[in-house]
């Protein structure tokens, strides 16, 4: 058997040259700290792709799509070197299919020519996507490398439902071993770190899709969540993050993942928050539960966001009684709760301690296999677990009894014996 060390060796050449040599920083900075800096400054990326990359509103550059102002291929030749100059020096993606892109932008640009019209809400927009997304032909490693050279045989829902409102999808990002952990390293590509800061992280699980969109590589990028990992990049990148409802976006899991008591979530990671709202938008205006009966058939409702008639009620939590915040997050809590009173809002200081209860409750349910799906991938290139993954023991695994209690506190109206009739 080959060892392992020698598939993850020959996955990174592979991906290495997945980078035009047009595209390769000839060499890297050792000082360096912000890859924005770098990214800018280096001479890849010509002046008109810098000003493409550089635009943080989605709205506006599908308009200027739509119109022929610019070209999907163009806005995605920029987006695909800046990824790319991106990768080098935060090691932000898995999969890199340039070319593939590139074709699809051509077909966008076509059919517009052709009909005078956009193939969806999206059109022409290039998204990149966490590693967990099935993309058909291309791997879904999930950082192990035991699933090396095993490229998805259809794509999953999320991907089809975005190929099918004029996405471009160009890059897949980087996670953490087992996806559970707020940070992002694995055996097969490493580890990522922050846009801003080489030396901090750039969070997890959607890190790799927090540094990305942090480096400007991507405009908008699409994570999944289970206990933060959309929110924690988002975070650590300074951008926005949306852990919508379960059941909104249509997401079916990757065959090459485990299932969870507390299913994960699809959701976007930009810079504004009116790109976030725009993609909601977009996904629901598709109707997707008439396609995939998982999906809750709730449409965007502009109604819930209108402007409130009476004061809104506002809780805030200063200390959950577990962790106690660093003073600066603690001042810039109590100016925002003060200007919110001072608007005529009404500040509740929220009461935590109970959330500790729900906290183990949360982890019962992550860690309900005991580690057994991780230790089986494990074994598949007979690689290490590595130190600090949420995966669970032997003595954290439950059986069906067990199960159903956790559910019965996860979705309370969830009832496993037909109630008596009489």
């Amino acid at each position: 058997m080959v060892h392992w060390k020698e598939i993850v060796r020959e996955k990174r050449r592979s991906q290495t040259e997945s980078v035009p040599p047009a595209w390769r920083l000839q060499s890297i900075p050792e000082d360096f700290v912000n890859s924005v800096d770098v990214i800018e400054s280096c001479g890849i990326l010509s002046s008109e792709e810098l000003q493409i990359t550089k635009i943080t509103d989605v709205a506006s550059l599908l308009r200027q799509m739509a119109t022929g102002s610019l070209s999907s291929f163009e806005v995605t030749m920029a987006f695909c070197k800046r990824a790319a100059i991106a990768h080098q020096l935060i090691n932000c993606c898995t999969e890199m299919f340039f070319e593939r892109a590139l074709e699809r932008a051509k077909e966008l640009d076509g059919y517009l020519a052709r009909t005078g019209n956009v193939v969806g809400p999206l059109h022409g927009l290039p998204i990149s996507v966490k590693d967990g997304f099935d993309i058909e032909g291309i791997d879904t490693t999930v950082g192990w490398a035991g699933l090396i050279g095993k490229p998805a045989k259809k794509s999953g829902s999320v991907v089809r439902l975005l190929l099918s409102l004029g996405a471009v999808l160009y890059v897949k990002t980087n996670i953490p071993q087992s996806l559970m952990m707020s940070d992002s390293y694995n055996h097969v590509f490493g580890q990522s770190v922050n846009a801003f800061n080489k030396h901090l992280i750039s969070g997890g699980s959607s890190g790799g899709e927090g540094a990305l969109v942090g480096a400007q590589g991507s405009i908008l990028g699409v994570g999944t969540d289970i206990g933060g990992s959309i929110r924690i990049p988002a975070a650590l990148q300074g951008l926005y993050g949306l852990l919508p409802c379960v059941g909104r976006i249509p997401w079916e899991k990757s065959s090459m993942t485990q299932i969870y008591i507390v299913p994960p979530v699809a959701g976007p990671i930009s810079y504004t928050l009116d790109n976030v709202e725009m993609f909601m938008k977009a996904i629901f205006s598709s109707r997707p539960w008439e396609t995939d009966p998982r999906a809750l058939p709730i449409p965007w409702r502009e109604e819930l966001t209108k402007p409130p008639t009476r004061p809104l009620r506002i809780a805030f939590i200063f200390d959950d009684g577990f962790v106690k915040p660093q003073p600066p997050i603690t001042r810039a809590l109590r100016e925002t709760s003060a200007k919110f009173k001072a608007a005529g809002h009404e500040v509740i200081e929220w009461d935590a301690s109970s959330h500790d209860e729900g906290t183990n409750i949360w982890l019962k349910a992550v860690m309900a296999d005991g580690g057994e799906e991780c230790r089986n991938m494990c074994t598949l290139a007979k690689e290490p677990l590595i130190q600090g993954m949420l995966v669970g023991e032997e003595r954290d695994k439950l059986n069906i009894r067990q199960r159903q209690q956790v559910c019965c506190y996860v979705h309370p109206k969830v009832h496993f014996y037909p109630r008596s009739i009489t």
